[in-house]
């Protein structure tokens, strides 16, 4: 398929992946040139790990010691007070070196992440709700950020502690660890039960999640058409559902994580208490097990203390396995993005001419969404001469966007080729080809920030002054000195703050601003009242005459003077020529006018063209 990228991403096959130690390494590895802070975070946490474990080596000498009635309070205290500080000293610093590694690593993982959302194609984004990404973007990359800083932390720590542990218990006496022998493998069953139950459950709630954040994001960018057709119920309905679903499967969790606790918390008790006993009993009868050696009171406190160490790593299990459930299905979806190879990529040599004039050339094109769809566009052909004005016109699904779509290489021709001043599009850097366009789409889009950001969105560098002079040519200048403070005036996402008149002016606005050698405009004036398209129409015509155009349009008085008149039909070309060459024809492009009568409007609207411009065709 044309434009489709190689890798598919679905949230249910990811369901279905078996956990990857592979992935853990690559999670870890997104720590790169950070990993020297990482690898000083665990020589610092070896410091606390230190300090805990020689507390209770001290615990164990100061119960063994002989003086211990007549010694001063402080010196029965200092040794404790110093270890306890200098765990701090060394937790603090630990976690403050992590932490600065992970939010670098993690903030050049978004970069990462958001660099290859950019050159994705737009089948891609045809495929993929944006509120899925953002997903993607925000609360995946929160959970690896969480799992890279505590999860490494914890594996030290518990693995260098239960190591020492076990050694020391050792020491005392072998015997010691019995209980331990046998606690430790029904935790370990316990554990294997419950990743076998948790894995499935924590997948379905990453992907209840990711759904239901997609459905709000989905809703708040489209509200004003939510409340335009009355929808809030509806979709209000949809979302409570998304929102059952995602709470059912966190409850389900939480019902697995609920038995698993108290389970491995009354081993825990258990063995302790097996301890206490055994400890008591040994230290009576040290010739039955101990082979003769004695048993300190100070043995047992330390014993005791050691065991709990052992056994506190194996409770922990449960939170770290839990932490790299989420964090691999975060992985998955983060990486699967990432590796994505998009078929639409720049040739190894920019062939794009010194002096571009601009002439496009379909030949023999054929086009289709899908690998097994319908063509949408079939052997067609067509020369734009350059600095000429060409409109598409036709009825919906003809293909008319499609063909500008090509132009612009959003997709890929399945067969034949474009050329622009002969070189095939496909020859020319995704920069140079899209630096030579300015397109404006039915619908602008504007960024947050000032109308003067959005206007030299193209090139920065444009002084303000060049801005004023561009609108004023244009025609825009006093509408956008009419907002509230001018070019300086504040948008909001998408420009709502402004009107869909506005909105289209600043976009056509931006367009020319950036001085393209080819324009693609989109039914530019769909959005404006009569008065604002007839001030804007002379200037639009004026400035088109040095650049290669091609419109698609409905209207007639946008169409009427363009240089050639195409009429696209299930994706040929049915009739091309001037308006009144059409006229004289008397076929399909004479049939579309006379079918409305005086009306501006030439053809039905696509499903994008706004209600108000049937509001005005009809009046």
């Amino acid at each position: 398929m044309s434009g489709e990228p190689s890798t598919q991403i679905d949230d249910d096959a990811l369901q279905s992946r078996p956990l990857s130690a592979k992935l853990i390494f690559r999670i870890f590895r997104s720590l790169g040139r950070y990993l020297w802070a990482v690898l000083l975070g665990s020589i610092l946490l070896l410091g606390c790990v230190w300090a805990d474990l020689r507390i209770i080596h001290e615990m164990s000498e100061l119960v063994d010691r002989p003086d211990l009635r007549v010694a001063p309070l402080w010196s029965l205290v200092r040794p404790f007070l110093f270890l306890a500080l200098a765990n701090r000293i060394f937790g603090i610093a630990q976690y403050m070196v992590t932490v600065f590694a992970t939010n670098r690593a993690m903030a050049d993982l978004r970069t990462t992440f958001f660099d290859k959302l950019m050159t994705l194609p737009k089948s891609f984004f045809d495929k993929h709700k944006s509120g899925w990404l953002v997903a993607r973007s925000t609360g995946d990359m929160g959970v690896l950020s969480e799992f890279m800083t505590f999860t490494l932390m914890m594996l030290v720590y518990l693995g260098v502690s239960m190591g020492y542990a076990v050694t020391r218990i050792y020491s005392i006496a072998p015997i010691l660890l019995a209980p331990c022998a046998v606690t430790i493998p029904l935790a370990v069953i316990l554990t294997l039960w419950f990743k076998r139950n948790m894995s499935r459950v924590e997948r379905e709630a990453r992907r209840q999640s990711s759904r239901l954040t997609a459905n709000l994001a989905e809703n708040i960018r489209g509200v004003r058409v939510v409340q335009a057709f009355s929808r809030e119920e509806r979709n209000l309905e949809t979302f409570n559902q998304l929102n059952k679903d995602s709470h059912d499967t966190e409850l389900k969790a939480a019902y697995i994580g609920g038995l698993f606790m108290p389970s491995m918390d009354f081993l825990g008790i258990l063995n302790i208490a097996v301890v206490v006993a055994l400890s008591a009993w040994l230290f009576h009868h040290p010739d039955t097990l101990l082979q003769g050696n004695t048993l300190t009171p100070g043995d047992l406190v330390a014993y005791i203390l050691y065991v709990n160490v052992i056994l506190w790593p194996v409770r922990m299990v449960v939170q770290l396995y839990s932490m790299s459930l989420r964090a691999m299905a975060a992985g998955e979806r983060i990486y699967e993005i990432i590796d994505l190879v998009p078929e639409i990529s720049d040739p190894r040599e920019d062939r794009t001419p010194a002096e571009p004039d601009g002439e496009i050339t379909f030949t023999h094109v054929n086009f289709a969404y899908t690998a097994d769809g319908p063509p949408v566009l079939k052997d067609f052909s067509l020369t734009v001469r350059a600095g000429s004005t060409v409109a598409l016109v036709g009825t919906t699904g003809a293909g008319k966007t499609t063909a500008a779509s090509l132009v612009a290489r959003f997709y890929d021709v399945g067969s034949g080729s474009i050329c622009i001043d002969g070189v095939d599009v496909r020859e020319y850097s995704q920069e140079s080809l899209h630096g030579l366009m300015g397109t404006v789409p039915q619908e602008g889009y504007l960024f947050t920030g000032t109308v003067l950001d959005n206007l030299r969105f193209a090139r920065p560098e444009m002084t303000e002054a060049h801005v004023v002079t561009c609108a004023r040519e244009l025609g825009t200048h006093d509408i956008i000195l009419s907002l509230p403070r001018g070019y300086q005036t504040l948008l909001g996402e998408g420009g709502t703050s402004i009107s869909e008149g506005q909105r289209q002016l600043i976009s056509i606005t931006r367009a020319l601003v950036a001085d393209p050698r080819i324009l693609l405009l989109d039914e530019p004036t769909a959005a404006l009242d009569t008065y604002t398209e007839q001030l804007l129409q002379a200037s639009l015509e004026r400035l088109v005459e040095k650049r290669t155009t091609i419109i698609i349009a409905h209207r007639l008085s946008t169409i009427r003077n363009a240089d050639n008149i195409v009429v696209i039909e299930n994706g040929h070309i049915a009739e091309q020529g001037t308006h009144q060459t059409l006229m004289t024809l008397n076929q399909r492009y004479a049939d579309l006018v006379n079918a409305h009568g005086s009306s501006p409007v030439v053809l039905p609207p696509d499903a994008e063209d706004r209600a108000e411009d049937d509001a005005r065709s009809a009046s």
